[in-house]
């Protein structure tokens, strides 16, 4: 199984009839544009995907929420973690994603809030739940609660104690791969979705909760 088959898995997702992943042009990997608001020109292009959307075998539209549980896609290590400007974001290295890289290859989960007591070092294994989805303040941001995943290589990276989104977002976009085939996206039917900046996109999708809440 692969992380998109986890992440259906592990929150019931089925029960909602589950389609096909939905994305905006601004939630894919290398993309120049924001998915949110007016959907402006990013000032950097975007270094991973956003997983926020699906569709429903009956045509319903739905958004992942603040309880949807995040699972590892792979065996893996938690090797540090993070702030970033949503909650918090899970530096991981699985070991069959390195296998398929030219380097160590480290996969980030950003936007999320971390399950009680996890903490560098812990060994996971693949399907086992270590965060959730972080909660919006929709005062300070018009992005709806997403999951955010990065693909990057060790090798560009500095110590633990100097890595942070800011010096990701100045990484030349080589140092990073697109986490859509290797997190079996691909797998599934998708749709790419024209992006229409008049639509409130949180309003367009019903909240979809895991159906079952992290220990």
């Amino acid at each position: 199984m692969t992380f998109a088959h986890h992440l259906i898995n592990v929150n019931g997702l089925d029960r909602f009839g589950f389609k096909r992943w939905l994305f905006y042009p601004g939630m894919l990997f290398c993309s120049t544009r924001s998915w949110w608001g007016a959907g402006v020109p990013r000032p950097f292009t975007h270094e991973g995907v956003d997983f926020c959307f699906f569709e429903a075998e009956d045509g319903a539209r739905f958004r992942l929420d603040p309880s949807i549980r995040i699972p590892m896609g792979e065996d893996g290590e938690i090797l540090f973690i993070l702030d970033d400007f949503i909650g918090k974001t899970i530096v991981c290295e699985h070991y069959a994603y390195t296998l398929m890289a030219k380097s160590p290859l480290y996969m980030l989960y950003a936007h999320v809030l971390p399950e009680k007591g996890l903490k560098p070092g812990d060994a996971l294994k693949a399907g086992q739940c270590f965060a959730r989805i972080a909660p919006v303040d929709p005062d300070k941001t018009p992005l709806p609660p997403h999951l955010h995943l990065s693909a990057v290589y060790q090798d560009e990276l500095p110590l633990p104690h100097s890595f942070d989104w800011p010096y990701l977002n100045r990484l030349e976009r080589e140092a990073f791969i697109d986490p859509l085939p290797i997190t079996g996206v691909t797998s599934f039917d998708m749709r790419i979705l024209d992006f229409d900046p008049s639509i409130d996109i949180s309003g367009e999708y019903e909240p979809c909760p895991g159906s079952r809440q992290m220990g």
